[in-house]
């Protein structure tokens, strides 16, 4: 995606550009909101209202020897300082706090990393799916970077809310539905028409909850072809899903939306049936 002529995306470029003149090994790949911005905001239009205030980098390590080199290295400029909380938090010299997550050889059997100077806890389930799936970004200033696909997002934002929600809600669960009901753009629409045909034959065909359905189904593919351990992911994304696209389950996900629970609803079982859809094939 070609977003070079967006020079309001310049203080991206600069980080990048900063971050790589000392760490050029570094692969950084754009996670959370930053990566809802790009794609949905500027490469398709869709008006954010949250705007994000820093950016978040996955980094594929071996090790956490490496991923504290490329810290250090990063640090190493004079263009970024330490920040809080946390070896994982940095700040550029434009006042944008960035964090850095490791995944990779630093997860643990359950998807999850502990970081060594707290022993706290966080979930990076899919990261590896994430990279192997990302969109290449063109950025001002001859930068480019790799940012989640949408359907990546929605799974990554799935697995954060059920993390999380307890004590930030509302973020991701806006998150999801925002892309859920933004799949749809022109080059999706002609491909729901050859992977799904069925869905026009309903009486009560939603064009929004098509192409939630079209996620979930681009999601099961991007997991499925690029996951050593898929059902470790796609598990994790069902224990979420059997409960919270039950019209009948707990709905605490649906509930973050207020009076568009009843909408979000259908568009969390359009997603959860195209990933289903997949999956019986």
């Amino acid at each position: 995606m070609d977003l070079s002529d967006k020079v309001e995306l310049r203080w991206l470029s600069a980080i990048l550009s900063d971050a790589r003149d000392v760490a050029p090994d570094a692969d950084f790949l754009v996670v959370g909101a930053m990566a809802r911005d790009l794609l949905l905001h500027y490469g398709y239009g869709v008006p954010i209202t949250r705007a994000t205030t820093d950016i978040d980098f996955g980094l594929a390590v071996a090790g956490w020897d490496e991923f504290q080199k490329l810290r250090d290295s990063i640090l190493s400029s004079e263009h970024f300082t330490p920040g809080r909380p946390g070896n994982h938090r940095l700040i550029h010299r434009g006042g944008i706090p960035l964090d850095l997550i490791p995944f990779g050889g630093v997860e643990r059997d359950d998807g999850t990393i502990m970081w060594p100077e707290d022993n706290s806890v966080m979930g990076v389930l899919g990261y590896g799916e994430a990279r192997a799936t990302a969109v290449e970004i063109i950025l001002p200033d001859k930068q480019y970077v790799a940012t989640v696909c949408l359907p990546m997002q929605a799974i990554l934002k799935l697995m954060a809310w059920s993390e999380r929600h307890t004590y930030t809600p509302r973020k991701d669960a806006s998150d999801l539905f925002l892309v859920l009901s933004n799949y749809l753009n022109d080059d999706n629409t002609k491909r729901l028409y050859d992977v799904g045909t069925h869905l026009f034959d309903s009486d009560e065909f939603d064009y929004q909850v098509a192409g939630a359905w079209l996620a979930g189904y681009d999601a099961a593919e991007c997991i499925g072809n690029n996951s050593e351990y898929p059902d470790r992911v796609l598990d994790a994304v069902e224990k979420v899903l059997g409960d919270e696209a039950d019209p009948n389950g707990n709905l605490r996900l649906v509930g973050e939306l207020g009076d568009k629970a009843a909408s979000g609803l259908k568009l969390l079982a359009g997603f959860r049936d195209g990933i289903g859809f997949v999956l019986s094939g």
